[in-house]
């Protein structure tokens, strides 16, 4: 099986369709290379088509009238974007889409794909139970942004990072600069840093660059309510 037809039945949102739609919108989908740094759609261009990444990791961020770039989410390997575009009227993105390490991706026509939506109705209610799923985890990230302090924000992002069965010490890797993941969870850069060497003075991580090694998961957990 080739790495796009694998990538393909393993996301949620294309094994929802029949396997012939899927393999039809596999053979028309197209595979995309991008450096960090480098924009794969910008806020506003005309969208007629979605997104999954295989491997790296896209920035989707909007610009506020002030010109200041807010992250509103960080898409990695097996995840899709852009896919709500697709029953928007107007359709043009949102978001801008950039490259923060080197990333390679699908494209895929959304015309296809509500299509084969069209087709199945089975199809369509397995795709309201996926991004039903998605709006719920959406939702906890907008209580953490709005109702949670920094720290505590901070913290939950490291413990949900975290392997979940290891118990005690574990390494997380931050997928993306400081800085991007300090927009990402609305702190500045220098309350994020603030807050990790806070962390290690009381021993509950060790940090060298983007690793981050949790000395204590219990520590950090006490920590979550802040």
């Amino acid at each position: 099986m080739s790495e796009q037809a694998s990538a393909f039945d393993r996301n949620p949102l294309l094994t929802a369709l029949p396997e012939a739609a899927r393999r039809d919108i596999s053979s028309r989908s197209r595979r995309i290379r991008l450096q960090s740094g480098d924009i794969l759609f910008h806020q506003g261009d005309p969208a007629d088509r979605f997104f999954l990444v295989l491997d790296g990791l896209i920035k989707l961020s909007r610009m506020s009238p002030s010109g200041q770039e807010k992250v509103v989410h960080l898409t990695g390997a097996g995840e899709t974007f852009a896919e709500a575009v697709m029953f928007m009227e107007g359709r043009q993105y949102p978001v801008t889409a950039q490259a923060t390490s080197a990333t390679e991706l699908l494209a895929i026509p959304s015309e296809p794909y509500r299509e084969a939506l069209a087709a199945s109705p089975e199809s369509c209610f397995r795709l309201l139970a996926d991004l039903s799923t998605r709006l719920h985890s959406r939702l906890r990230d907008i209580d953490q942004l709005t109702l949670q302090q920094a720290a505590p924000r901070v913290v939950n992002y490291l413990l949900t990072q975290a392997p979940q069965d290891q118990n005690r010490r574990c390494i997380v890797t931050l997928k993306a600069p400081k800085h991007v993941l300090a927009s990402r969870l609305s702190i500045t850069p220098e309350t994020l840093s603030r807050i990790l060497h806070g962390l290690v003075d009381a021993d509950l991580i060790r940090m060298d660059g983007r690793e981050i090694e949790i000395l204590d998961k219990d520590g950090l957990r006490a920590r979550r309510q802040g």
